[in-house]
C-alpha cells in the first residue's frame, strides 16, 4: 500500500486479528475428528489458547514510544533554511505603517533535535518581529516537520514534497509581534 506514493507498512491491528483467525482455523484442521474424540476437550481448548497467546506475542509489531527521537530516525534538519515570502504582521511595527511584507526573508536554525529557531532577516523593516523557538517532530511517512500540539510559541510546517513552510507565532509577552509567514525554501 502506498501513501503519497510512499510505501506504508501494512503490520495493523486488524491484520494481526487476521492472522490470529487464520492461526485458529489452521489448528482446528489439523485436529483430525479422531484426534478430538481421544482428547479431552479441556485440553485443546488449553492447546488453542497458548498457539493464541504464541502468536499474538510473535506477530504483533513493536513500536517506539520514545519521545526524544524522531520516528523512523527522520530529522528535523530538512527543515533548516532560509525561505522568502509574504510575511503579515498582526500588531504595529515601530518605524512603519505596513503590515504586510512580500519577498520577505525568514531563517530557520535548528536549536536541538526537537526545537527549530525562527528569525527575521536584520535590516528589514519587519526585522522587529519576535524570534522564536518552536518544538517540533516529524511526521511518520510524508517527512514533514511540524510543530507539537499544544507549543505556546506558535505553529511551524514544513511541507516537504513542496519545500515550503507555514509559520505562525503566537503573542507570549506584551513586547512580542505576532505574525504569519508562507514562503518556499530558497
Amino acid at each position: 500500500m502506498k501513501y503519497h506514493g510512499k510505501p506504508v507498512e501494512q503490520k495493523s491491528w486488524f491484520t494481526s486479528i487476521v492472522l490470529y483467525i487464520i492461526l485458529f482455523q489452521f489448528c482446528l484442521v489439523k485436529f483430525e475428528y479422531k484426534m478430538m474424540e481421544k482428547m479431552n476437550v479441556k485440553r485443546i481448548m488449553q492447546h488453542l489458547l497458548f498457539l493464541l497467546l504464541v502468536g499474538m506475542v510473535t506477530l504483533s509489531g513493536c513500536s517506539k514510544d520514545d519521545d526524544t527521537e524522531q520516528p523512523d530516525g527522520k530529522s528535523i534538519d530538512i527543515a533548516v533554511g532560509t525561505y522568502k515570502g509574504k510575511l503579515t504582521v498582526w500588531g504595529d511595527l515601530p518605524n512603519t505603517d505596513q503590515n504586510e511584507f512580500f519577498d520577505a526573508v525568514i531563517t530557520v536554525t535548528k536549536a536541538d533535535n526537537e526545537h527549530l529557531k525562527v528569525t527575521a532577516k536584520t535590516g528589514e523593516p519587519y526585522s522587529a518581529v519576535t524570534e522564536k523557538t518552536i518544538k517540533v517532530q516529524a511526521e511518520e511517512y510524508l517527512g514533514d516537520i511540524y510543530h507539537v500540539i499544544g507549543d505556546l510559541q506558535g505553529s511551524f510546517w514544513y511541507h516537504t514534497d513542496t519545500k515550503t513552510v507555514d509559520i505562525s507565532t503566537n503573542k507570549q509577552r506584551e513586547t512580542d509581534v505576532h505574525y504569519t509567514f508562507e514562503g518556499a525554501k530558497q
